[in-house]
């Protein structure tokens, strides 16, 4: 689901947002922060919605097809896709997606223009046109078609895209997360013949309480986390670093020092890639030689305790 990486970024974020807040409140912001990790799991609800509302429209452009004088019998048949998904016809019958879609604060009504382009745009996709030859398509061809789907969905059909960043601010971001989380949920389906929504189980729960407390402890500890870059950026500009070079070599620190189940190099590798995306061109470099020159440190003065199987040294 939401991945421990996007967690950070979020994280990252508000760490920046904090920073540039006058009245600045922890609680204030962690809240901020758990909101953002719900309206995830919101955003996955929702486009797992998608599916119902695009067949209520194709419900409707099939029945303006049926009225007319010579209807067009393949235009027909392509609104019945959704009819020959045994997923689909799961989905909208199973409770717990009822309950979770309920009082969704989204809603796909106010998207007439996208279903409309998207109809028109899909049917001339070879995986549309692969998938409507079959009057009783395989598990495995269904499985394969609502993946192909989803995928155009959020790969390659602009307009979806833009509709979600007008919707979801955070859909740069966690759009991958989603698509891989809906991806999830249709495996499951096809592979296991059990269709089952995520909820946030115990495990999510202890990755979204890690990035609570990873915003907290970068903040109480911000002195002494300062203090360790300070003492091994000697030979940098300190005017030259960049606010999120800094946030995330506190983030990184915190890791190293407070969270006892995570690999150093586990960190630095997280933090290296984020940094490619979120900072300069070269922060990388500069964030992988200074958290390596700490983590030694640390580790020679033994404030690096690492527990669980091979941890200790990694």
């Amino acid at each position: 689901m939401l991945s421990r990486r996007n967690i950070r970024i979020k994280v990252l974020q508000n760490l920046y947002a904090y920073k540039q807040q006058e009245a600045q409140s922890i609680p204030v912001f962690q809240k901020a922060l758990e909101h953002q990790f719900k309206t995830f799991y919101q955003f996955y609800y929702f486009n797992l919605l998608f599916l119902d509302d695009f067949n209520h429209f194709l419900e409707s452009e099939r029945s303006i097809e049926s009225e007319k004088y010579f209807p067009n019998k393949q235009v027909i048949r392509n609104t019945q896709f959704l009819d020959r998904l045994s997923f689909y016809q799961t989905m909208v019958k199973d409770p717990d997606f009822e309950q979770f879609t309920a009082k969704l604060p989204f809603d796909w009504k106010k998207y007439g223009e996208l279903f409309n382009r998207l109809f028109i745009d899909l049917v001339q996709y070879d995986f549309f046109i692969d998938y409507s030859v079959f009057d009783e398509p395989t598990p495995e061809i269904q499985k394969a078609f609502l993946t192909n789907l989803y995928e155009f969905l959020f790969n390659e059909f602009d307009l979806f895209s833009q509709n979600m960043e007008d919707e979801y601010i955070c859909w740069d971001d966690d759009s991958a997360d989603v698509l891989k989380a809906i991806v999830s949920t249709v495996n499951q389906f096809y592979d296991q013949k059990k269709f089952k929504i995520e909820g946030i189980q115990s495990k999510q729960k202890e990755d979204i309480q890690f990035g609570l407390d990873l915003f907290e402890k970068a903040i109480v500890n911000q002195s002494l986390l300062d203090e360790l870059i300070h003492e091994n950026t000697s030979n940098w500009d300190a005017e030259r670093l960049t606010i999120n070079d800094v946030i995330m070599l506190r983030m990184a620190l915190v890791e190293f020092m407070y969270f006892e189940t995570i690999p150093p190099k586990v960190t630095i590798n997280e933090y290296l890639d984020i940094a490619k995306a979120y900072s300069t061109p070269k922060s990388h470099l500069f964030l992988n030689g200074v958290l390596d020159k700490i983590r030694i440190t640390l580790t020679q003065s033994g404030q690096i305790n690492k527990s669980g199987r091979g941890l200790k040294n990694e």
